[in-house]
């Protein structure tokens, strides 16, 4: 799993069938510093996550299909939560109610 931000919804006119009613979402990942780390990643939402939210993402194509209940669906990664706190050796470094968007 990894943590990241939504950063953009994705709008398709025409998209897979396996996507209907999911929200697509591109979400940028981040280390523990909150920083940027690589590239942005395209999400199956299953949460109703929204821009700016940090969230737990599902980078393995298997354990997405298993989440749409396909054999062989066209996506490879997923959100899966929304997170409202994080803490790293007794330390808070990221709070929902407090994060501020850079």
């Amino acid at each position: 799993m990894v943590i990241g931000k939504v950063v953009k919804k994705v709008v398709a006119t025409v998209k897979n069938t396996a996507f209907e009613g999911r929200a697509l979402l591109l979400v940028q990942p981040l280390d523990m510093q909150m920083q940027s780390k690589g590239s942005e990643v395209l999400c199956v939402d299953f949460v109703g996550a929204d821009i700016d939210e940090v969230v737990m993402i599902m980078k393995e194509g298997s354990s997405v299909n298993d989440l749409m209940g396909l054999d062989e669906a066209p996506a490879d990664a997923a959100i899966i939560g929304v997170v409202d706190q994080i803490t790293l050796d007794d330390r808070k470094i990221f709070d929902k109610s407090t994060f501020e968007i850079a």
